[in-house]
């Protein structure tokens, strides 16, 4: 696993779909044919937007057969954007 950088993460949550993605996955692992729909994105734009969230630590990807399932890497990063929704 990655090592987090802040600047990183903040730049990661910085975009509403990142968040949606976080979301999605938030109580558990997602394939990415369930990501996609919800975030109302391409296939291409998701995947750009799963790339940024893995470079910065927030999710894990495995794949089983054919389908490729995403976690949160730490879901005290729900606790981050828990507390940034308060102050907004």
């Amino acid at each position: 696993m990655m090592k987090m950088d802040e600047v990183t993460v903040f730049k990661a949550l910085a975009d509403p779909t990142r968040l949606k993605i976080l979301e999605c996955v938030k109580n558990g692992e997602k394939c990415i044919c369930e990501i996609i729909p919800s975030t109302h994105k391409s296939q291409p734009n998701v995947s750009q937007h799963l790339k940024i969230l893995k470079t910065a630590g927030l999710i894990e990807e495995r794949k089983e057969k054919t389908n490729i399932l995403i976690k949160v890497s730490n879901q005290m990063i729900f606790t981050i954007i828990d507390s940034v929704k308060k102050l907004a």
